[in-house]
């Protein structure tokens, strides 16, 4: 351990030297005359985007990995969006009532808004989209559609939605419900035909997916950019090689343990923002012997939060202790010292629970993302100081959705869950029916406290509902709760208007080259 922590100290100095050069960097440009000023947006011009991902599928109603969704944000629209601060805005839908009770909802229909087919939008694909959703076929990550117990077009213009019974976070979900056209639905798993502001273009398997400007798109004045590459680049040196070079000009979600790297530079800047991300690492429940919730407890007691966030995430993050992020303050509870670094106590849970000398395990981790697979190796290095000898396997996004994820195969792994709108969709994926709670997590108490949470609507008790489930989680420890990392963009110095949601998403509506 002692040698870990001096190598770390190395790092985190080497960081601090860096940071405080860029510092003096940005005087010195200053004190010239180059200082920053407030740029006009113009038009034209080609992106180029660093992603480290494949998309699974550009079919809206069944993608599931967050690395398509941060580009089918450009391509793909609902009956509403969401802003920077998660509150719930018009997209196609320009306005929309709710009955006193909360089951019925009526939206009007934006005029004017066309597909990338050329083809104009109808309440028909308004109707099929939410249709197809409903279609257990399909496959559609979401839990409210089986709530609906009517869609009826009242005329050219408005559609009703009517619920079985109150749902809260119907509109929270539902801005993930994009309207496609019935007649692209063959293709457009690889050929998305949607209303966005870009359009498709092109999709090469392990290089890029390319999109370019919509002319007909409904939002006027923008997109400013005639092209935009996301260029798929696994590994984060190459993507920084890369980003020096002018060949990409942006990467999100940056590894943080480069992010000096980008301060340094006087042709680079560094964007920080929330990101609304659970990073954990998951324990599957059904494995023995994490049937034990003692184990579970002690493994929570050797990981040393601070200790990751500051290794892995160079400093770059918020810890957390349940599975909500700080950026839900109206319903996160701070947990983040439920579970001090106490390895003594680890070991003494250990013994009790029958494994004195601890037990060998596998941590698979993905390979893609370079946080957890830090964040991972650290976590080895800690259960080893209790006697757990971790192994890692380091495994391919693919069949990280596969095995992991939908065959929930696996012991230990290192994820994050991206952001939602609300409270609900973070913490209903824990829920004993849930199709896609890969923790195996049962709990009557938990269960019925979720449940309750869709049908009111107060505040109040709706913050008292959420925080109680965080504990439970916490108190039962289901995971190892670790961190929120900050959101790190790298782009070059000429780009502007990149803007941070509380969901894994790009945004490059509004995003200009400065001349």
């Amino acid at each position: 351990m002692r040698d870990r922590q001096r190598s770390l100290a190395r790092r985190l100095l080497s960081r601090k030297y860096w940071r405080l050069v860029a510092m003096v960097c940005c005087l010195l440009l200053s004190s010239h005359g180059f200082g920053l000023a407030a740029a006009t947006p113009q038009s034209g011009g080609h992106l180029v985007v660093a992603v480290p991902l494949e998309p699974d599928t550009f079919d809206p109603h069944k993608a599931v990995a967050a690395a398509t969704k941060e580009i089918d944000f450009n391509i793909y629209q609902g009956l509403i969006s969401y802003d920077t601060d998660g509150g719930i805005i018009p997209c196609l839908a320009e306005s929309w009532d709710i009955s006193e009770d909360g089951t019925v909802y009526t939206f009007k229909l934006r005029k004017g808004v066309r597909f990338h087919n050329g083809r104009k939008l109808t309440l028909d694909d308004v109707r099929f989209s939410l249709e197809r959703i409903r279609d257990d076929a399909t496959g559609y990550p979401l839990t409210w559609h089986k709530n609906i117990s009517e869609l009826a077009m009242l005329d050219d213009s408005r559609i009703r939605i009517t619920l079985k019974e109150p749902y809260a976070p119907f509109l929270s979900e539902l801005a993930d419900a994009a309207i496609i056209p019935e007649e692209a639905v063959a293709t457009i798993a690889t050929q998305p035909v949607g209303t966005g502001p870009f359009k498709f273009v092109e999709w090469m398997t392990g290089q890029h997916v390319k999109l370019a400007r919509f002319d007909e798109y409904w939002e006027k004045g923008v997109p400013y950019l005639d092209l935009v590459t996301f260029k798929i680049i696994p590994d984060p040196s190459t993507a920084m090689l890369n980003l020096k070079a002018g060949a990409v000009h942006a990467i999100p979600r940056l590894s943080p343990d480069v992010a000096w790297e980008v301060e340094a530079a006087h042709d680079l800047k560094l964007l920080q923002g929330p990101m609304n991300l659970v990073q954990l690492m998951a324990i599957n429940l059904d494995r023995e012997p994490f049937t034990d919730v003692r184990l579970r407890q002690a493994i929570n007691y050797a990981i040393d939060k601070d200790l990751l966030i500051e290794g892995a995430a160079w400093g770059f993050g918020s810890k957390i202790g349940s599975n909500m992020s700080p950026g839900m303050d109206t319903y996160y509870a701070d947990l983040s010292e439920h579970y001090p670094y106490d390895p003594v106590k680890a070991r003494t849970l250990l013994a009790t629970a029958g494994y004195p000398e601890g037990f060998p395990v596998t941590l698979s981790l993905p390979a893609a993302y370079d946080l957890h697979v830090k964040t991972g190796e650290m976590v080895a290095a800690m259960l080893q100081d209790v006697g757990i000898q971790a192994k890692i396997e380091l495994v391919e996004w693919g069949t990280w959705l596969d095995r992991i994820y939908a065959k929930r195969d696996y012991e230990l792994t290192i994820v994050g869950f991206t952001g939602k709108l609300d409270p609900h969709t973070v913490l209903n994926r824990y829920t004993s029916d849930y199709a896609r709670n890969f923790s195996n997590f049962r709990h009557k108490e938990y269960d019925n406290l979720i449940e309750e949470g869709l049908k009111i609507t107060d505040l109040a008790q709706r913050q008292a509902i959420y925080r109680r489930c965080q504990e439970i989680l916490a108190e039962e420890a289901v995971a190892v709760y670790i961190m929120d990392p900050n959101d790190l963009v790298a782009m070059r110095n000429e780009v502007s208007g990149w803007r941070f949601y509380p969901k894994y998403v790009d945004d490059i509506r509004y995003v200009y080259f400065e001349k």
